[in-house]
Protein backbone atom coordinates (compact mmCIF):
# COMPACT_ATOMS: atom_id res chain seq x y z
CA UNK A 1 0.00 0.00 0.00
CA UNK A 2 1.24 3.52 -0.59
CA UNK A 3 0.29 6.51 1.78
CA UNK A 4 -0.02 9.94 0.51
CA UNK A 5 -1.03 12.88 2.45
CA UNK A 6 -1.69 16.17 2.34
CA UNK A 7 0.26 18.90 5.02
CA UNK A 8 -1.68 21.94 5.63
CA UNK A 9 -4.98 21.68 7.58
CA UNK A 10 -4.49 17.34 7.66
CA UNK A 11 -1.10 17.01 9.64
CA UNK A 12 -2.06 19.72 11.13
CA UNK A 13 -5.21 21.48 12.28
CA UNK A 14 -4.19 24.65 11.12
CA UNK A 15 -3.40 25.63 7.27
CA UNK A 16 -0.29 27.30 7.77
CA UNK A 17 -0.07 29.49 4.71
CA UNK A 18 -3.78 30.28 5.34
CA UNK A 19 -2.13 31.69 9.31
CA UNK A 20 1.04 33.81 7.41
CA UNK A 21 -1.26 35.50 4.78
CA UNK A 22 -4.28 36.09 6.82
CA UNK A 23 -1.50 38.28 9.51
CA UNK A 24 0.41 39.29 6.85
CA UNK A 25 -1.08 40.09 3.43
CA UNK A 26 -2.48 43.67 2.68
CA UNK A 27 -5.25 42.40 0.84
CA UNK A 28 -8.03 40.06 0.99
CA UNK A 29 -6.02 36.92 -0.53
CA UNK A 30 -9.17 34.87 -0.37
CA UNK A 31 -11.36 37.18 -2.83
CA UNK A 32 -8.12 37.78 -5.30
CA UNK A 33 -6.16 34.83 -5.10
CA UNK A 34 -8.65 31.70 -4.64
CA UNK A 35 -11.15 32.42 -7.19
CA UNK A 36 -8.64 31.95 -10.52
CA UNK A 37 -7.11 28.90 -8.85
CA UNK A 38 -10.02 27.69 -7.47
CA UNK A 39 -11.84 28.30 -11.63
CA UNK A 40 -8.25 26.57 -13.35
CA UNK A 41 -7.44 30.15 -14.69
CA UNK A 42 -4.23 29.78 -12.57
CA UNK A 43 -2.25 26.84 -11.16
CA UNK A 44 -1.43 26.29 -7.55
CA UNK A 45 2.16 27.07 -7.34
CA UNK A 46 0.80 30.39 -9.46
CA UNK A 47 -1.12 30.99 -6.39
CA UNK A 48 1.43 30.31 -4.49
CA UNK A 49 3.94 32.39 -6.09
CA UNK A 50 1.55 35.73 -5.72
CA UNK A 51 0.60 35.58 -1.84
CA UNK A 52 4.15 34.57 -0.92
CA UNK A 53 5.49 37.44 -3.40
CA UNK A 54 3.59 39.75 -1.12
CA UNK A 55 4.65 38.41 1.93
CA UNK A 56 7.51 40.75 3.11
CA UNK A 57 8.53 38.75 6.08
CA UNK A 58 11.80 35.86 6.24
CA UNK A 59 11.90 32.39 6.85
CA UNK A 60 12.91 32.27 10.35
CA UNK A 61 10.04 34.84 11.54
CA UNK A 62 7.25 32.88 10.11
CA UNK A 63 8.57 29.45 11.67
CA UNK A 64 8.16 31.53 14.96
CA UNK A 65 4.77 32.32 14.19
CA UNK A 66 4.27 29.03 12.91
CA UNK A 67 5.62 27.08 16.41
CA UNK A 68 3.57 29.26 18.41
CA UNK A 69 0.73 28.63 16.58
CA UNK A 70 -0.02 25.76 14.82
CA UNK A 71 -0.62 22.00 16.34
CA UNK A 72 0.17 18.40 14.50
CA UNK A 73 -3.27 16.39 14.63
CA UNK A 74 -3.23 14.02 16.50
CA UNK A 75 -2.02 10.18 15.44
CA UNK A 76 0.36 11.33 13.20
CA UNK A 77 3.10 8.94 15.09
CA UNK A 78 1.21 6.44 14.82
CA UNK A 79 0.06 6.59 10.93
CA UNK A 80 3.84 7.15 10.50
CA UNK A 81 4.60 3.45 12.77
CA UNK A 82 2.24 1.48 10.76
CA UNK A 83 3.29 2.53 7.93
CA UNK A 84 7.04 1.67 8.88
CA UNK A 85 5.62 -1.41 10.49
CA UNK A 86 4.08 -2.90 7.59
CA UNK A 87 6.64 -1.15 4.72
CA UNK A 88 4.20 1.32 2.96
CA UNK A 89 5.55 3.87 1.61
CA UNK A 90 4.61 7.15 3.44
CA UNK A 91 4.88 10.59 1.89
CA UNK A 92 3.36 14.06 2.17
CA UNK A 93 2.28 16.09 -0.95
CA UNK A 94 1.88 19.42 -0.52
CA UNK A 95 1.28 22.79 -2.36
CA UNK A 96 2.77 24.30 0.73
CA UNK A 97 6.58 25.29 1.12
CA UNK A 98 9.82 22.99 2.21
CA UNK A 99 11.07 24.89 4.73
CA UNK A 100 7.80 25.49 7.43
CA UNK A 101 6.85 21.61 6.52
CA UNK A 102 10.61 20.55 7.24
CA UNK A 103 10.39 22.56 10.60
CA UNK A 104 7.23 21.36 11.66
CA UNK A 105 7.04 17.39 10.46
CA UNK A 106 8.55 14.77 12.27
CA UNK A 107 11.59 13.54 10.38
CA UNK A 108 12.19 10.46 8.12
CA UNK A 109 9.00 11.41 5.94
CA UNK A 110 9.82 12.16 2.53
CA UNK A 111 8.02 15.50 1.39
CA UNK A 112 6.90 16.46 -1.75
CA UNK A 113 6.44 20.24 -1.95
CA UNK A 114 6.86 23.36 -3.49
CA UNK A 115 10.33 25.44 -3.02
CA UNK A 116 10.55 28.85 -1.32
CA UNK A 117 13.33 30.68 -1.51
CA UNK A 118 13.90 34.22 0.62
CA UNK A 119 16.33 36.53 -2.04
CA UNK A 120 16.96 39.98 -1.47
CA UNK A 121 13.63 40.40 0.88
CA UNK A 122 11.20 38.66 -1.33
CA UNK A 123 10.06 35.52 -1.71
CA UNK A 124 10.81 33.06 -4.80
CA UNK A 125 8.78 29.95 -5.26
CA UNK A 126 9.44 27.05 -7.29
CA UNK A 127 8.75 23.40 -8.08
CA UNK A 128 10.51 20.97 -6.35
CA UNK A 129 14.15 20.10 -8.30
CA UNK A 130 13.81 17.83 -10.79
CA UNK A 131 9.98 18.21 -11.10
CA UNK A 132 8.22 18.97 -14.74
CA UNK A 133 4.77 19.08 -15.16
CA UNK A 134 3.22 19.21 -18.60
CA UNK A 135 0.82 22.31 -19.40
CA UNK A 136 -2.18 22.08 -17.05
CA UNK A 137 -0.79 18.72 -15.54
CA UNK A 138 -1.73 18.44 -11.41
CA UNK A 139 1.46 18.85 -9.48
CA UNK A 140 -0.16 16.58 -6.46
CA UNK A 141 -1.12 14.05 -9.19
CA UNK A 142 2.03 13.97 -10.67
CA UNK A 143 3.59 13.09 -7.65
CA UNK A 144 1.00 10.45 -6.79
CA UNK A 145 1.90 8.86 -10.75
CA UNK A 146 5.61 9.07 -9.66
CA UNK A 147 4.93 6.69 -6.66
CA UNK A 148 2.30 4.28 -8.34
CA UNK A 149 4.95 3.57 -10.97
CA UNK A 150 7.62 3.22 -8.07
CA UNK A 151 5.39 0.53 -6.78
CA UNK A 152 3.36 -1.13 -9.02
CA UNK A 153 0.30 -3.02 -8.21
CA UNK A 154 0.25 -1.19 -4.89
CA UNK A 155 -2.85 0.24 -3.08
CA UNK A 156 -2.77 3.86 -3.08
CA UNK A 157 -4.50 5.86 -0.08
CA UNK A 158 -4.87 9.52 -0.02
CA UNK A 159 -5.35 11.87 2.73
CA UNK A 160 -6.19 15.25 2.51
CA UNK A 161 -8.78 18.03 3.28
CA UNK A 162 -8.59 20.49 0.37
CA UNK A 163 -10.62 21.35 -2.81
CA UNK A 164 -6.88 21.20 -4.55
CA UNK A 165 -6.60 17.78 -2.98
CA UNK A 166 -9.05 16.90 -5.00
CA UNK A 167 -7.60 15.64 -8.49
CA UNK A 168 -4.48 13.56 -6.69
CA UNK A 169 -7.56 12.19 -4.88
CA UNK A 170 -9.17 10.78 -7.75
CA UNK A 171 -6.69 8.99 -9.00
CA UNK A 172 -6.10 6.74 -5.67
CA UNK A 173 -8.20 4.11 -4.76
CA UNK A 174 -9.13 5.12 -1.20
CA UNK A 175 -9.56 8.47 0.18
CA UNK A 176 -10.08 9.92 3.76
CA UNK A 177 -10.86 13.68 4.04
CA UNK A 178 -10.75 15.49 7.16
CA UNK A 179 -14.30 15.80 8.44
CA UNK A 180 -16.40 18.84 6.86
CA UNK A 181 -13.86 20.06 4.86
CA UNK A 182 -13.62 20.54 1.27
CA UNK A 183 -12.50 17.55 0.05
CA UNK A 184 -15.03 15.39 2.18
CA UNK A 185 -17.97 17.64 0.81
CA UNK A 186 -16.81 17.32 -3.08
CA UNK A 187 -15.45 13.73 -2.89
CA UNK A 188 -18.14 11.10 -2.21
CA UNK A 189 -16.42 8.20 -1.73
CA UNK A 190 -14.06 9.55 1.19
CA UNK A 191 -14.17 8.40 4.57
CA UNK A 192 -14.12 11.60 7.33
CA UNK A 193 -12.17 11.83 10.49
CA UNK A 194 -11.15 13.64 13.26
CA UNK A 195 -8.13 12.29 13.97
CA UNK A 196 -5.08 10.19 12.37
CA UNK A 197 -5.99 7.67 14.76
CA UNK A 198 -9.04 7.10 13.00
CA UNK A 199 -7.48 6.74 9.30
CA UNK A 200 -4.83 4.37 11.24
CA UNK A 201 -8.02 1.92 12.31
CA UNK A 202 -9.48 1.88 9.09
CA UNK A 203 -5.99 0.93 7.69
CA UNK A 204 -5.34 -2.27 10.29
CA UNK A 205 -8.68 -3.70 8.85
CA UNK A 206 -6.76 -4.12 5.70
Amino acid sequence: MIVVSDFDGTLTMEDVTTLFWDRHLPYDWRHEILPPTYSGASTPLEMMTRGYGDLPLPPEALLAEARGAVRLRPGLPALSELCRARRWPLSVISHGLTFYIEALLPAGIPIAAFVGTFVSGRWVVTLPPGVRLSPGEDFKSHIVAGLRARHPGQETVYIGDGRLDLPAAETCDRVFAVRGSPLHQLCSRALAFDTLEEVVAALELR
